[in-house]
């Protein structure tokens, strides 16, 4: 079966997911009220499926809504620094910077330059190519940037929290003050026990426009799995 084009949209007003079960989509309420509804993708072996947020797909309609929202939630975190998480977190992290009146932001990376230095990197795995060891680097030409400053780690949706653990590690690193984890969405729980990893209460300095749960296969399509 040939996979659909990648849509999602968002409603400035409620959608109460009326049904306890899915087809196709899921309403996700927002912090503000308003509905940004999600696509439902079977994950491999067709018993589970995930509500997919993909930030880079998105039409500019939806991007400037989150945008807006997150720019919001960020200020409030007062911040002087925003560090993206890649892949999907620049693409929040850029504008939102620029949305505050900042004149740079950080990005985070997972592709090594030949000047980076191996004490400012982490090693992680990601959820979604569990196979593939990864890298997250923080450039040393942007260290100055966030050593000893108020920094926001921003990414799209946190789901194992490996790399937004590893983005809390790297500014520790450097003696950046992290005062706030924020994401579009949440995804399950697993996120928690990561993140208090690298500190305690660090769980508690994330903020989510959303969130999501994992579904699980029930008659007529899809329902969200108990305790995620």
């Amino acid at each position: 079966m040939q996979t659909p084009p990648y849509h999602a949209q968002w409603h400035p007003h409620a959608m109460t997911a009326e049904r306890t079960c899915h087809d196709t989509t899921y309403p996700v309420q927002l912090v503000d009220g308003s509905t940004l509804v999600l696509p439902l993708r079977p994950l491999p072996g067709g018993e589970k499926a995930i509500a997919l947020l993909m930030s880079n797909q998105t039409g500019f309609a939806v991007e400037g809504a989150l945008v807006r929202l997150l720019t919001g939630m960020a200020r409030e975190l007062g911040p002087e620094v925003i560090v993206g998480v890649p892949t999907m977190g620049l693409a929040y992290a850029r504008p939102v910077a620029e949305k505050l009146g900042f004149s740079d932001y950080v990005a985070l990376g997972h592709s090594r330059k030949f000047w980076y230095d191996d004490a400012l990197s982490q090693c992680l795995t990601s959820s979604t190519s569990p196979d593939q060891a990864k890298h997250l680097y923080l450039d040393p030409a942007l260290v100055e940037r966030v050593r000893g400053r108020r920094v926001v780690v921003m990414d799209d949706v946190l789901n194992t929290g490996r790399t937004a653990a590893a983005a809390i590690r790297l500014m520790h690193a450097v003696q950046a003050q992290v005062v706030g984890i924020t994401a579009v969405l949440t995804e399950g729980w697993a996120w928690r026990a990561e993140l208090e990893q690298t500190g305690p209460g660090v769980p508690g300095r994330v903020h989510a426009l959303g969130h999501i749960p994992m579904f699980g296969r029930a008659d007529g399509g899809w329902r969200p799995l108990a305790g995620t």
